[in-house]
């Protein structure tokens, strides 16, 4: 009943998101014709079986993306065989997980909040000045979620995805608001976002004329829709925000790294309010807002120190032609 065991403690969409993981795992041993009904499930987990299956896994996605299945498949284990020796399995997990971060430079890939902002709004204008000639609509829907999502960065993508409007979006008298219930939050704690005044006519244009176009004759509560009339899901809206910024930088920006470059803005931008950014992030623990002030204070090294090459390199240039 989920009371009592060593899995006891997770909730519900870490057990949905483990309950996936391990079902890949079934589905490899299935496919690759490892299954054996009559081992122990824990018994089917051998290194082996886990070097083919990161290898076949290694052929369909990124790496980070085969470092979070074995992830996955390592909690299922020690919650379905506590007593059992799973060093061997945290070992590779652990060292794929090194091998990754080692490889995925997230530094390139963050952009000043105000930026991501600022060309979103332009592509909206351009949008509503002079419609391009092909998906106008959910370009404009695109660039809105951009917008707030960079500026709100509480949300996660779940939650906005899920946004219903008239539940989550709320219309006041000075513009519009996001609610979420606890159980919709990461942190388990409700959550009300003022959307900045900024938003408030793109939003507005959005909800009398894009989303009732896009819409057509279906009926949606939620506020993001797909070229046909249905509810968008996490995985169709973090294409769609990807292929965005792919357009508009020239490098894709996921939805989780607006996180990162909101409360990395504030780090670089005004340093002595750091302490704003878990709140904004809802963070409980200070320590993560903390990485990411270490995180902008490298960015801000690394741009001090480009800054002085050019420098030295503006100054060795004339003398080396004297010479």
């Amino acid at each position: 009943d989920g009371t009592v065991g060593p899995a006891c403690h997770w909730s519900i969409d870490t057990r949905e998101k483990y309950r996936k993981g391990y079902g890949r795992w079934l589905t490899f041993l299935i496919t690759s014709g490892r299954l054996e009904r009559q081992t122990a499930p824990s018994d089917r987990v051998t290194p082996d079986a886990v070097s083919s299956y990161a290898d076949e896994l290694k052929t369909q996605v990124e790496s980070w993306t085969v470092w979070g299945r074995l992830a996955e498949l390592l909690a299922v284990c020690k919650a379905i065989a506590p007593d059992s020796d799973w060093s061997w399995l945290r070992v590779v997990v652990r060292k794929l997980e090194a091998r990754t971060a080692a490889s995925r430079n997230k530094h390139i890939k963050l952009r000043p909040a105000h930026e991501i902002l600022a060309r979103a709004t332009q592509a909206m204008d351009d949008i509503i000045v002079n419609p391009p000639l092909r998906h106008p609509l959910t370009r404009y829907r695109d660039a809105l979620m951009i917008a707030l999502l960079i500026s709100c960065p509480t949300m996660r993508l779940k939650n906005l995805t899920l946004i219903e409007v008239g539940q989550h979006l709320l219309q006041n008298s000075t513009g519009f608001e996001l609610r979420f219930a606890g159980p919709e939050m990461k942190a388990r704690k409700p959550v009300e976002i003022p959307v900045p005044d900024l938003t408030n006519p793109y939003i507005r244009h959005y909800l009398g004329h894009v989303r009732p176009a896009l819409l057509g004759d279906c009926t949606s509560p939620r506020l993001w829709i797909t070229q046909y009339g249905d509810p968008m899901t996490e995985k169709s809206a973090y294409s769609a925000i990807v292929s965005a910024t792919k357009r508009a930088f020239g490098h894709a920006i996921n939805p989780h790294l607006f996180r990162d470059c909101a409360v990395t803005s504030v780090a670089l931008d005004d340093p002595k309010h750091i302490g704003i950014a878990a709140p904004i992030l809802g963070h409980t623990d200070l320590r993560t807002t903390e990485a990411h002030y270490i995180q902008a204070q490298q960015i801000s090294a690394g741009r001090k120190l480009q800054a002085s090459l050019r420098t030295l390199r503006n100054e060795l240039t004339p003398r080396r032609r004297t010479s």
